[in-house]
């Protein structure tokens, strides 16, 4: 049975057991640079202010996106309730609300026994912990196959960004080959412009050509991103997953762009900080925070295993600016070869 067809299993009484979409923006389709039109388009009050969220947070404007959150928490209306978890949830590690997450994450386990008899809600909640736990890095959290088999049995216009998850999910396991294999292969499927989904495909896709060392392909697929998020001025996703990256953005974005790059430098720099509270709260690992940008991505090319010269090759900056580098992170990590630099790198 192939990963499509387990992502869209029913349930034993032959019933269609899916999460509902509650991001119709996330999973919308329109052409890049029409998205304000999209979101125009939206006749329901609460999806249309879940969905504006959606797009301030895309842009880098979280405390904007969460103020949204905090008005629909006055609403009776339970979608509104739900809307407004799911804000507080994607813009909490932008604004810093680490403790939140982690008391949220709690409760959503204390809680889970008491649903279990709501199929369709069980769902919801299994989806949810599951790509937070994707998102965070946390492996023990993770459920595979099952939660692969059930919470990802999804309706058509959030299979994207399902599959980006388990792509995501794989590369966490060191299968990057399925996991490019997957996400290429929903990209080559998909029949119209689902932009925000897209994005998060072809940047996963460069992730897993980072970590084969095949940095051609991954630079052809993150420029495919970028271009796609340059019309509609989304940059989160870029934000999100710049250590992964590994140094993709100084390549093709610093000198091009450089008022572009500086933003998502200054926005991964708050989201990397409260991302690794988080991450390494819930693993018990020593992610670090203690290195600027640069020095990041200089110790996640080293971790590869690429040699000074290939580093800076690779970052456009001199094998001088390299050796300065490491040594900044050897003193800031005070460890002394480039093999203990793997317990403190995004893995």
């Amino acid at each position: 049975m192939q990963d499509n067809d387990l992502l869209r299993r029913s349930d034993p009484a032959g019933q269609p057991d899916t999460t509902e979409n509650p991001f119709l923006l996330t999973c919308g389709s329109f052409a890049p640079g029409e998205a304000d039109s999209f979101l125009a388009s939206i006749h329901d009050k609460t999806k249309k202010a879940i969905a504006e969220a959606e797009l301030l947070y895309y842009r880098g404007q979280a405390g904007k996106a969460s103020a949204i959150g905090s008005a629909l928490k006055e609403s009776d209306d339970p979608s509104a309730t739900a809307g407004a978890f799911l804000i507080d949830t994607v813009t909490a590690l932008s604004l810093g609300n680490t403790e939140q997450i982690l008391a949220m994450m709690e409760m959503m386990d204390n809680v889970k026994p008491l649903i279990e008899a709501s199929p369709k809600i069980k769902k919801t909640v299994d989806f949810f912990l599951l790509y937070f736990n994707i998102l965070t890095h946390n492996r023990g959290g993770l459920r595979f196959p099952e939660v692969s088999v059930n919470a990802f049995a999804v309706p058509d216009e959030l299979m994207p960004m399902a599959i980006y998850a388990y792509a995501h999910y794989l590369i966490l396991c060191g299968d990057y080959g399925r996991a490019i294999g997957l996400a290429e292969g929903m990209l080559i499927q998909m029949k119209q412009h689902m932009p925000i989904s897209e994005i998060y495909l072809s940047v996963i896709v460069s992730v897993g050509y980072i970590c084969r060392s095949e940095w051609n392909k991954a630079e052809y697929y993150f420029r495919h991103a970028w271009e796609l998020s340059q019309p509609d001025g989304i940059c989160m996703p870029f934000a999100e997953h710049k250590g992964m990256l590994s140094g993709m953005l100084e390549r093709c974005v610093r000198r091009e762009q450089p008022e572009a790059y500086k933003k998502i430098s200054s926005l991964f720099n708050a989201y990397h900080k409260n991302w690794v509270k988080v991450h390494n709260s819930l693993t018990g690992e020593s992610v670090t925070d203690k290195l600027t940008g640069t020095e990041l991505n200089v110790a996640m090319l080293a971790s590869k295993g690429l040699s000074n010269t290939e580093i800076g090759e690779f970052l456009c900056i001199s094998v001088n600016s390299v050796r300065s580098h490491l040594r900044n992170i050897f003193n800031k990590l005070e460890i002394s070869n480039r093999k203990e630099l793997n317990q403190y790198v995004i893995k």
